[in-house]
Formats: C-alpha cells, structure tokens, sequence
C-alpha cells in the first residue's frame, strides 16, 4: 500500500523572507493521521494539507476545520464537509488520483514485488522552467516518444518498507500579483496503514525547486 501526504503552501512576495522561510518550513513537515480517518481500505492513501501564509502568521486547514467545528454545533453535515473529510485522509485508485489531478506533476506507476515507481512529470511550459530530460524519449510506441520539451523521469522506486519525499514550487499571478506556491509530498510504502505512518526519517529525496528568473 502507497500511503501519501500532500503539503501544499502558498505565500506572496511580500513574505519571500529568510524569516518567512522558518515560518512555513515548521508546517511542511510530516503529521500523524487523525482518530477519525478510517486506516482500512483499497489502493493509494492521500491526506492533503493546505496552508496559506499571510504576513507573520500561517492558516491551515485544520484552523478552518476548528473554527467550523464550533461554529456548526448540531447542524446536519453537508456536501463540502464531506469533501474536508476525505482531505482528511481518503483512498484512491490511480485513475482517481489523475483525473482529479489530486498529485500534480506526478505519476504514481505499481510495479511488480509490491513496487511503487514515482515518476516526475512537467509539460515544459509555465514558470519556473525545470531541468531534466524525458526517459521515453526513445521508447517506440510510448506517448512521449520523440518529445524533447518534456521532464519525465523516474524520482524513485519505493521497495516495501521504503519512503521518498518530493518537493517542487510554482510561481504564479493573479489579480492581486505575484504569489508563490509549494507542494511537499511524503510516500511511504507500507504493509500497515498506521496513524504514525509519515513520521519516519525518508530513503530518497527528490527536488524540482523554482529557478529564480
């Protein structure tokens, strides 16, 4: 079973900061599942996280989560309290996971002996611009054979009882300006779901960090 946790941090330039940097490190790092997600279950766990720095202060989900908690009482739930409960920690198969682009720029491929190859893949179009190659480029047959402006290369192999880490950010405009945007992605391949699951030290680390132009 791959187990994933997805961080996801976005931030101005206002706070492109030595200072700010500490700040939002402190949250991308791995958490335990919480009592109330269900471990048992079929194909790819994902928990999501989604924080927002502003100014000196971070908000998360689970800030929006509390403030929901008091504020609903005995109300009935609904629709979108559903949708922040599987953010919790739901399973997916791998269809899902694409077709709600759930794991942007990667591809999760199950291989043979319970393997679990993690690919990167990048179109070459948007900022930042990545470095790397495609590694089907000659593979006859493949989608991407003969694409030379692709990045889609292997990360890591995840052996059972094997964990990798990926890291890449964005940086992106809308109406109020520049803003910048990080994902952090645990993967764990694990016999046992456990609520501890992520909180481990991690065998591979693989980085696709902005260019700075």
């Amino acid at each position: 079973m791959l187990a994933v946790l997805k961080i996801r941090m976005t931030w101005t330039k206002e706070n492109r900061t030595p200072e700010g940097a500490v700040l939002r490190e402190q949250y991308c790092k791995p958490v335990q599942i919480e009592e109330e997600v269900p471990l048992l279950g079929e194909g790819i766990f994902l928990k999501e996280c989604d924080c927002e720095q502003v100014g000196s202060q971070i908000f998360s989900n689970y800030d929006f989560a509390a403030q929901r908690e008091k504020k609903k009482k005995n109300k009935p739930s609904t629709g979108l309290d559903n949708y922040r409960n599987k953010r919790k920690g739901y399973f997916y198969d791998n269809l899902g996971l694409e077709k709600r682009l759930l794991l942007p720029c990667i591809r999760i491929v199950e291989e043979a002996d319970g393997c679990y190859r993690i690919k990167w893949f990048d179109q070459g179009i948007g900022k930042p611009r990545r470095r790397g190659g495609n590694e089907d480029f000659m593979k006859q047959g493949s989608k991407l054979a003969a694409e030379p402006n692709v990045l889609n290369e292997t990360a890591f192999i995840l052996k059972k009882g094997e964990s990798g880490l990926l890291k890449y950010n964005y940086r992106k405009q809308n109406f109020d300006g520049q803003y910048y945007l990080c994902y952090t992605v645990y993967m764990v391949n694990t016999d046992v779901l456990t609520r501890k699951v992520f909180l481990r030290a991690y065998d591979y680390k693989y980085e696709q960090m902005a260019d700075l132009f």
